[in-house]
Order: structure tokens, then sequence, then C-alpha cells
């Protein structure tokens, strides 16, 4: 196998990161980064190493995802597939569901019932297809929960009905972690996996579990596109910024210059004050002579 063609990146969200946690972080995404690439070195799926990458994300206590309500969706190029799940409680890892949906749906109708596989579950309908499919639950959602979100979660309420200044060293980020994987038969896949927003509503679902919002992996005129998105949801939904991303067919620069522009421009986001949302694209041609982050 030519090692050279596997491509893996990773990222743990967009904001503000502390200088405090900054070699920890770099360490998280070291080990993710690892532990995707052996995957694929032992000719796994690029959705394989995908999940292998996020799961290791949703697993540590420096990044929030994971926590309770959970989204994550994954999408890969061949089959042009996309599954996701969206506000769960219950599932272990709510990539490994994700990435259960997409390979059900990629499949396409029962062949002798012809009932269509879902591309998004949400709440308990989620959580019962993933105990029926061999993905990891646990009632107790006390696993999901860990000291430094209770930690985040009451600084957020501090901040929120007071007039407290955030600290410098503080993280301000948002929870959305995601990565994008090339094996070597050439197939992109990308992914996303969100513990939701401090504060957020109850049975809200974000861009991690939205078509076109918070991944997008393609294989298009010789060209392989992923993207990975964070930033506040409800404004990368209304642009459906990864597909609007990945297709962009201009040089890749320019192509993250184009979005942008229109992400800052845009009208459908005027109601907002502020626009906040970050990505990783990569793109490479199919031949694998080239390839771009």
């Amino acid at each position: 196998m030519d090692h050279g063609s596997l491509v893996v990146a990773v990222h743990i969200g967009a904001g503000y990161h502390s200088t405090l946690k900054e070699k920890a972080y770099k360490s998280l995404i070291k080990k993710a980064c690892l532990a995707a690439m052996q995957c694929l070195k032992q000719s796994s799926s690029a959705g394989d190493a995908v999940e292998r990458a996020i799961q290791t994300l949703e697993d540590s206590r420096l990044t929030n995802a994971g926590q309770v309500e959970c989204d994550a969706s994954m999408m890969c190029s061949n089959p042009d597939a996309f599954g996701a799940v969206g506000a769960v409680t219950t599932i272990c890892n709510p990539i490994q569901a994700a990435h259960a949906v997409m390979k059900a749906q990629g499949i396409g109708p029962d062949p002798q019932n012809g009932l269509v596989p879902p591309m998004l579950l949400v709440g308990h309908g989620a959580e019962q297809w993933a105990e029926a499919n061999n993905v990891a639950t646990s009632n107790d959602i006390r696993h999901l929960i860990t000291p430094e979100a209770l930690d985040k979660y009451a600084r957020y309420m501090d901040q929120a009905f007071s007039t407290h200044p955030t600290q410098p060293d503080d993280d301000i980020l948002l929870d959305t972690v995601g990565a994008v994987c090339i094996d070597s038969t050439g197939v992109v896949a990308a992914g996303v996996s969100s513990g939701g927003i401090a504060l957020k509503y109850p049975g809200r679902v974000g861009e991690a579990a939205m078509f076109g919002c918070g991944c997008w992996a393609q294989a298009q005129n010789a060209q392989l596109s992923g993207c990975s998105v964070s930033g506040t949801g409800e404004q990368i939904s209304r642009l459906l910024l990864a597909k609007l991303c990945a297709q962009k067919t201009s040089d890749i620069f320019a192509g993250l210059d184009e979005t942008f522009a229109e992400f800052c421009t845009s009208s459908a986001l005027s109601m907002y004050v502020e626009r906040n949302a970050g990505l990783i694209l990569l793109r490479k041609t199919e031949n694998g002579s080239t390839g771009k982050l």
C-alpha cells in the first residue's frame, strides 16, 4: 500500500483555545490523527478512520464533544452516503452511531420490502436504533458529563446573567469536533460530533447532524473534497456551509475566501450581530498528484 496517499485532518472546534492548555490540545490532536492513520494503514475505510479520530476526541475531557445532548454526522464519497443522529443522550459515542446510519443508508432500500433506510435519526428513536445495531449505549448519562463540563456550565450561567468579564485564559470555544480522511482506495469521508452548546434548548438539533451543514464529502471532476465545520449551528445551517465550501470549483484558498465572504455578508444571517464559523477543507486530485488542506 502507498501510505503517501493516505490523508487525515482533524479539528477541535472554532473559538479561542486557552494558551494554558495549548500543549494538551496539540497532544490530543496528534493522538486523534495517529489513531485515524493507524486505521488507514490497516486498509480500513475512510469512514472507519473518521470514526476513530472523532471517537478519540469524544472520549477526551479536553474537548467537550460527547456531552448531553449530542449530535453527530458522517458523509463519504463512495458510496455517496450520509448518516446522522441528533439530540441523543445514551449513545456512548455518537459518531459511531452516525457512521452506522451512513453505512445502512448507503446500501439503499431493502430489496424485499422496499423500506428506505433513514438518513437522520433523533432522540429516543436514534438510541433504540443504535442499540439494535450494536452501537454501545448506557442509560447512566453521568458517564457523559465530566467535572469540567459542569464547571463550564456554571461559568456560562454566571456570564449569561451577570456583568463579570470573561477571563483571558478561559476557553471560549464551540463544542463541535471533526475529521476528514482519505483512504487507499481514493474515498474521502468527513464527520463531526457535537455535545450541544452550553445552555442549549432541550431537543435542539444543531449543524452537526444536518445534511450539508456540519460535514461534506464528494468526488467530482476528478477531485476529492472533504469539509468539517464548527461554529454557531443556526448560522451554519442557514447557508449549508460545509456543502457550500466543498463544492467551490475555484482554487482551495480562493474557495475559502469566497465561502467566508458569503458567510459574512449573507442577508440570510442579517439577524445576527456576530457571525461565527470555522472549518477544515481537504482537497486532493483523484490520481493523487496533488493535495491541499
